[in-house]
């Protein structure tokens, strides 16, 4: 009888891959990491891991070893999840041509056990797309604190009341706003808007999809 080990160990390394993959989407578009989001976290309507990592490779994220093992790692794991014949690592070429080989070269400290060799190349293969990912996600995240300081507003009253009028939310996109706002307005301060900062809080509006609308920084 199987016992499920293997596939427990793939579905669960393979699971903190993609939640890192959707943890830089979210960061690489501004949204909230926490947030709920119909494309990105455990729903029906969400995207698939593959089209998780095509995004990011489009977007310069993922470079081409990453993406391959990437790719290795998701036909692992959905042997081990949908296939009852696929119980062990050494089974894993019988249904994948190929699979061994990208395996043993992620480990370089070969045993005379098959199973334990072609196990250890795959937890590596994880841990290194798992490394790379991170490393994107920091890099992301240094931009956006560096956007983050440049984009410290003080947000007067009048102007929370505007901001809520026209339904523009998340401090990033209040930032950006405003910013404009201010630029707008006369010299002397005053505080009453005319038509051309309507028209270009619109403008923003028209130009940003309702998720972006709704980020945070």
């Amino acid at each position: 009888m199987p016992t499920f080990k293997n596939r427990q160990i793939a579905i669960e390394k393979t699971l903190f891959v993609e939640s890192l993959t959707s943890k830089l989407i979210k960061h690489m578009m501004g949204l909230d990491l926490d947030g709920n989001t119909k494309a990105l976290d455990n729903k029906s309507s969400s995207l698939s891991l593959r089209a998780k990592i095509d995004l990011l490779t489009d977007c310069g994220k993922i470079d081409k070893l990453t993406y391959t093992n990437l790719l290795h790692i998701i036909s692992i794991r959905n042997q081990f999840a949908h296939n009852f014949e696929c119980d062990n690592f050494e089974d894993l070429p019988k249904f994948i041509d190929g699979i061994d080989k990208p395996l043993l070269k992620c480990c370089p400290n070969l045993s005379t056990s098959k199973e334990e060799n072609l196990k250890m190349g795959f937890l590596n293969m994880v841990d290194q797309a798992f490394k790379f990912l991170l490393n994107e996600f920091r890099g992301v995240n240094n931009e956006y604190q560096i956007d983050a300081e440049k984009l410290k507003i003080r947000i007067t009253k009048d102007e929370q009341k505007l901001l809520d009028q026209f339904g523009i939310e998340g401090s990033k996109n209040r930032a950006l706003v405003l910013n404009k706002i201010r630029e707008l307005l006369k010299e002397d301060g005053h505080e009453e808007l005319d038509s051309k900062i309507n028209n270009e809080i619109l403008k923003f509006r028209r130009e940003n999809p309702d998720p972006l609308r709704k980020s945070s920084s």
